[in-house]
């Protein structure tokens, strides 16, 4: 029973203030809630959010009621950061509260924004036509985290944190995402590029007949980023000049990604970083570098897939009378 007075508990689908790391208090929606382990697990609330994620588990006292009396307090610390971000996450909820409250929509919040009622308000920050930025957070790497953690508690081992070197190099790209997107500061040597006016090594070899591509890893290992930067690519696209439209065999994703988008990243190295074109290509070349939590991780994934490829095989050279005295000695002793 909750006395007059007294805040609600945290319920599944209930809209809350959460303080991860370094980030401020940022509105999400709550998945689940254990009331055992006095844990939620919570979705921040973004422009390219994906309802079908668990979620990141934390306990109870971290997350604020999203009505709370320090709700201004919160969101003006929120746009500091993140500028009118936050205000567009408001405008959603208030979308969504109005049309429950009218009748024109039954359902969840995380319904709502699934739903194409809500397009139009997505729409806007997914095609660029509103530049804002929302808190990253590598849910693949925190839902791993917390499945190596409690395999680890349960055998007494050391508790495996996440990969904040990863993080890091993110947050570093992002530098690079900003130059291309935001300040356009590779557009002049792009359009130079495309309007013939500029040699480029990558549109040599993407226009030689018996071209190959150099096998790089991805640079921006982040989605998100990579996906803006492509999109303002396609921009830079539209101005290419028709005698080089004509040698790119109107292929226009293969161009975008073999010239426009390694010219983009190594003009940004080279600002940024402060190197001459060559240094930048050299360090583009290279790739981003791997760190030894990436490594442990993938090795861990390894192993375990060995594991389970060899109990299998294991398993299927037994005779069916040894299968079944396996499962018979596996049963507790009642």
């Amino acid at each position: 029973m909750v006395f007059p007075g007294e805040p609600c508990p945290i319920e599944r689908g209930m809209l809350v203030w959460f303080k991860f790391q370094n980030h401020p208090f940022w509105p999400a929606v709550v998945k689940s809630v254990s009331p055992t382990q006095q844990t939620a697990r919570v979705l921040l609330i973004e422009a390219n959010m994906n309802c079908e994620r668990s979620g990141i588990q934390v306990p109870l006292r971290r997350l604020k009621h999203l009505d709370c009396n320090g709700k201004e307090k919160l969101m003006k610390r929120a746009s500091k950061v993140y500028g009118e971000s936050v205000s567009w996450c408001f405008s959603l909820i208030s979308s969504y509260r109005e049309r429950l409250v009218c009748g024109y929509f039954v359902g969840s919040f995380l319904d709502y924004y699934a739903a194409d009622i809500s397009y139009p308000m997505r729409k806007a920050t997914q095609e660029g036509d509103l530049q804002m930025d929302f808190p990253k957070l590598n849910y693949s790497d925190l839902e791993d985290s917390e499945e190596e953690t409690s395999v680890a508690a349960k055998r007494h081992c050391k508790r495996i944190l996440p990969d904040r070197m990863r993080a890091a190099q993110d947050r570093a790209n992002q530098k690079l995402v900003d130059f291309i997107v935001k300040r356009k500061g590779a557009d002049s040597h792009l359009l130079d590029i495309v309007k013939g006016r500029k040699e480029s090594k990558w549109l040599e070899s993407f226009l030689n007949s018996e071209r190959y591509v150099i096998c790089v890893e991805t640079y921006l290992e982040d989605d998100d980023q990579l996906d803006v930067v492509v999109s303002h690519l396609r921009e830079i696209y539209r101005h290419i000049d028709k005698k080089v439209l004509a040698l790119t065999r109107d292929d226009p994703v293969s161009f975008l990604l073999e010239v426009l988008l390694p010219e983009a990243i190594i003009c940004s190295i080279a600002t940024v970083d402060g190197l001459d074109y060559k240094e930048a290509e050299a360090k583009y070349l290279q790739g981003p570098p791997v760190h030894y939590r990436e490594k442990e991780l993938f090795d861990k994934k390894i192993l375990k897939k060995v594991t389970k490829r060899s109990t299998k095989k294991y398993k299927a050279k037994l005779s069916p009378c040894a299968q079944q005295g396996i499962r018979q000695t596996s049963q507790p002793l009642h």
